[in-house]
């Protein structure tokens, strides 16, 4: 007879770091580098927040993890369980997929009531595609509110810049007379809080949404081998621009996460050669994918626009969402998308772009 327990966990060092990721990285379909225990700690270290991890066991042995957390819903007295920001959540299991798929979604609701009034989601890609029923059987329902753009790197340089548009072959044209380059740099310390504040200035320049400082030192600390710098600088050797990037090695990717451009710089077009840049870095290193982040999915968006462009497919970021509250059920089934985003806000965050 199979025997399946459960536990939830405050926080990620409650659980032991090689067990939570051999599932995350080995014995799962769906798993990433956001739901790794390294990500999940440096989420906990720089925001505090309180975490509802759950993990199943069979006969004692880990088989099945789900992380979450308490995340507020600003201006009211309610929470809802999520993924860290940015981040995603999954359902990662090695065995007994439909028993433990179902321990799991019996803790979550067991932690939703009162104030909490429901829960989040949000895989990390199309894998998790195979317990779409289940989760809408339990209540879930899934939205669409962005995209991503996913490029395929398993092939040469020239083949990739092929499919790149005509305006953004000539920018790198442009930028290569102006002697602007781009190069990976080491990730350190300083690097790093040089690329923070830099990073802060562009987020706050367009009022978007991005990694903190104190979250990016955390990141540094827990899984600084997981991270590549790029540094676009101009013919004098100034810095024109700089770009962060994930290697996300569970799903053979290179995410392009945050930016950090001066509009002074724009000219040069430091965006075009830090992209080019990543991606031929990408490709040297044998990486099948490189991900472009979260894009609003609206063709008159500018972010969405300077993606389109680079050649990649756009991908429906899919969040499975379910709303205890009688009030937010009825604001749901209202369409009302503006109060339903807000609940349910961009787990990744926006990615400001070119």
């Amino acid at each position: 007879m199979t025997d399946l327990t459960t536990s939830v966990h405050r926080s990620i060092t409650e659980v032991k770091q090689g067990e939570w990721n051999a599932i995350v990285a080995q014995q799962s379909r769906t798993g990433s580098v956001f739901e790794r225990y390294e990500w999940l700690k440096a989420y906990e270290d720089a925001t505090g927040a309180s975490a509802r991890h759950v993990q199943v066991r069979k006969n004692g042995t880990l088989v099945g993890v789900h992380p979450a957390f308490v995340r507020p819903i600003p201006g009211t007295p309610f929470r809802f369980l999520g993924p860290a920001k940015p981040g995603s959540n999954g359902a990662m299991i090695a065995t007994d997929e439909a028993a433990v798929f179902d321990a799991i979604a019996d803790e979550m609701a067991a932690l939703t009531g009162g104030r909490t009034i429901g829960h989040l989601l949000r895989p990390a890609g199309g894998d998790s595609l195979r317990y779409a029923t289940r989760l809408r059987d339990r209540g879930y329902f899934p939205s669409v509110r962005d995209c991503q753009f996913v490029l395929d790197t398993d092939r040469p340089w020239d083949a990739v810049a092929a499919d790149l548009s005509q305006k953004k072959r000539r920018n790198l044209r442009k930028a290569d007379e102006a002697g602007v380059s781009g190069t990976d740099v080491a990730v350190t310390a300083d690097s790093i809080d040089a690329f923070a504040a830099r990073h802060a200035e562009h987020v706050r320049r367009l009022d978007g949404d991005g990694a903190s400082p104190e979250f990016l030192r955390a990141l540094l600390a827990a899984l600084g081998d997981r991270l590549q710098l790029f540094r676009a600088t101009d013919a004098a050797g100034d810095p024109a621009g700089e770009l962060l990037a994930v290697r996300d090695d569970e799903r053979d990717c290179l995410d392009l996460l945050f930016p950090a451009y001066d509009p002074a710089n724009f000219r040069q077009f430091p965006s075009e050669v830090l992209y080019r840049a990543a991606i031929q870095w990408g490709i040297d290193a044998g990486y099948g994918t490189c991900n472009f982040g979260e894009t609003t999915p609206d063709f008159a968006d500018g972010t969405f626009s300077f993606k389109t462009a680079f050649g990649g497919r756009s991908v429906p970021t899919v969040r499975w969402e379910r709303v205890d509250s009688l009030v937010g059920r009825v604001l749901y089934l209202l369409g009302s998308d503006r109060v339903v985003a807000r609940l349910f806000g961009s787990a990744l965050g926006r990615r400001p772009g070119g």
